[in-house]
């Protein structure tokens, strides 16, 4: 049975657990962790909804965060669902987090959503495929502009 769906907007006052929680992301992923780039990437999220918007849960605590961009091959705006996290996997509670941003993408007159997942990470795959996201034959590339180790 799917969870009830009780996700909603992250708030101003979220930003600590957010922070905690992309901690947590952030140490399953192997990722390096910065507290103080977390909390200046949140917080325009959470001030309004210009640049994108967050999704969190209370129990399992979990967030999504969803940002806008454009694309000239898309034909307009578009949304990158950038981080999805739930401290307690496997009770569908992400699968709620997904949903709700994916709503929220196309309530913002999104073109389409896209994703990256790490190439060895064919379960987080078969998770996205479950909500409609197909693997193409692009690759990410990209070029920093400060130290993100």
């Amino acid at each position: 049975m799917p969870p009830d769906d009780h996700a909603r907007r992250a708030d101003p006052d979220d930003l600590d657990r957010l922070v905690a929680l992309h901690r947590a992301f952030c140490d399953i992923d192997h990722h390096p962790f910065d507290e103080a780039r977390a909390r200046a990437a949140f917080a325009p999220l959470l001030a309004d909804d210009t640049r994108g918007v967050v999704w969190i849960t209370d129990r399992p605590e979990g967030y999504a965060v969803l940002t806008w961009g454009w694309s000239i091959e898309a034909g307009g705006p578009e949304a990158v669902l950038d981080e999805v996290f739930v401290s307690e996997r496997g009770h569908g509670h992400g699968s709620v987090l997904v949903a709700r941003a994916i709503a929220d993408a196309e309530g913002h007159g999104m073109v389409r959503v896209f994703l990256e997942t790490e190439l060895h990470n064919q379960r987080v795959r078969s998770f996205y495929e479950r909500h409609g996201f197909v693997a193409d034959d692009s690759i990410w590339m990209t070029r920093a502009f400060v130290d993100l180790s």
